[in-house]
């Protein structure tokens, strides 16, 4: 066995899709356990469920409480190259376990907090770099290494759970928050992580993956992490990814005071933000299916284009189309899993892959950083969001036009019968 990379050892290859999933499940199992319960899905959210509870109980406005869902993307941004540096030398087990421990700590820390509003910046700012290893790049590295000839329906599996997350989490949330206060909810949400943590190290640990060595050199094959940055190809999906979270990751912290705002009742509201995570596991799924089968770029610009005309819709009509809304955060949230997680394989390979989806990871949390905080803002000066929904949906349309623009994949990544 020759060994190529952290958790990346010379296996002989799976011959079809079907017997990737029936060998490599306990990994996908876990990617989408960890996804689930990891540092995208849970904390921002949370905070869009207790934003009108902080905002009464502390007197702080949106923009300030968005402020501090940015904070911790911004931090996620900083960590994410350094992050993939590490993916790429050790152990998922290890990083995923440590990384989940930390974010139970900090939702505990959370349900503690007082009116302060710079404790609740800085408590963002220690969950960014303790939990980081629980945002997805770790999770898309080890499933691409697993699945080749299944890799993005795979990769569309395990975001299964960020839309389960988005299903469960206002529809129990709420709720309970509104029975039991949202200290008990922080808590409760530390619990969940808690008890997840142990079973996604587990089946972290189950991974096996098909990487192909270049005999000459001993490496992955690939290209390196200076000649991928260096290539065209990912400077236009570095500005894609980093659109795309610009235009809808606000709208995914905002939904549910939007829907307020315009006298929706809360249960119904829930429901609503819900359908969220309905959409999100359908087109996720569905959009590993198609890259799977057709030019990935092309979906993903329809994709984006249609949350783009969602999200005007939305505008224009408001609350009877805010579940035009959840199904754009649906189709167009999480992309930087199956879609970073799947282009970076295929145009770069898994020489380098951690460093370069890190960097590419860095800039869809730039944009997911400047989102919340623009949303608010809007919210604030206009009393509405209209005119923020009308930018996200321009915003979405560039991006679909970027996904276009991209050139087909390289022959030999597209021929290996069992490539990585």
């Amino acid at each position: 066995m020759t060994v190529v990379g952290a958790g990346l050892a010379e296996a002989a290859p799976v011959r079809g899709a079907g017997g990737e999933f029936a060998t490599r499940w306990p990994v996908l199992l876990g990617a989408t356990l960890g996804i689930g319960v990891g540092v995208i899905a849970l904390p921002s959210p949370a905070i869009g469920v207790f934003m009108r509870a902080l905002q009464a109980e502390f007197g702080w406005t949106r923009t300030e409480i968005s402020l501090g869902p940015t904070i911790l993307i911004g931090g996620l941004a900083l960590a994410s190259p350094l992050l993939g540096w590490v993916a790429d030398r050790i152990s998922a087990v290890w990083i995923t376990a440590v990384s989940l421990t930390a974010l139970a700590l900090s939702f505990v820390t959370f349900s503690q907090l007082g009116p302060d509003i710079r404790l609740y910046y800085a408590m963002f700012a220690l969950m960014a770099v303790t939990a980081c290893g629980a945002a997805t790049l770790v999770y898309a590295r080890v499933v691409s290494a697993n699945f080749v000839r299944g890799r993005g329906l795979a990769l569309g599996l395990a975001m299964v759970g960020n839309g389960l997350t988005g299903v469960l989490l206002p529809l129990l949330l709420v709720p309970y928050a509104a029975a039991a206060g949202w200290r008990q909810g922080f808590l409760a949400l530390a619990i969940l992580v808690a008890l997840a943590a142990p079973a996604v190290a587990f089946l972290m640990s189950r991974s096996r993956p098909q990487a192909v060595v270049v005999a000459e050199t001993g490496h992955v094959a690939g290209v390196s992490f200076d000649e991928a940055i260096k290539d065209r190809a990912f400077w236009v999906m570095a500005l894609a990814f980093a659109l795309i979270p610009l235009g809808a990751g606000g709208l995914h912290l905002h939904l549910l005071a939007f829907l307020a705002d315009e006298g929706v009742p809360p249960a119904t509201a829930g429901a609503i933000a819900g359908l969220g995570g309905v959409s999100l596991i359908v087109g996720r799924v569905l959009t590993g299916w198609l890259i799977d089968r057709t030019f990935a770029p092309y979906v993903a610009a329809g994709m984006m284009a249609i949350s783009g005309a969602c999200l005007g819709a939305m505008g224009l009509f408001g609350a009877p189309a805010g579940w035009l809304g959840a199904v754009a955060i649906g189709l167009s949230i999480g992309a930087e899993l199956d879609l970073i997680g799947y282009l970076t394989a295929r145009y770069f390979g898994m020489r380098a892959y951690g460093r370069i989806y890190g960097l590419l990871y860095a800039a869809v949390l730039v944009g997911s950083s400047l989102s919340p905080p623009a949303y608010g803002r809007v919210s604030d000066l206009t009393g509405g969001y209209a005119l923020a929904l009308y930018g996200a949906a321009a915003v979405l349309v560039l991006a679909a036009i970027l996904f276009l623009t991209l050139r087909r994949f390289p022959e030999a990544e597209a021929q290996y019968p069992g490539s990585e």
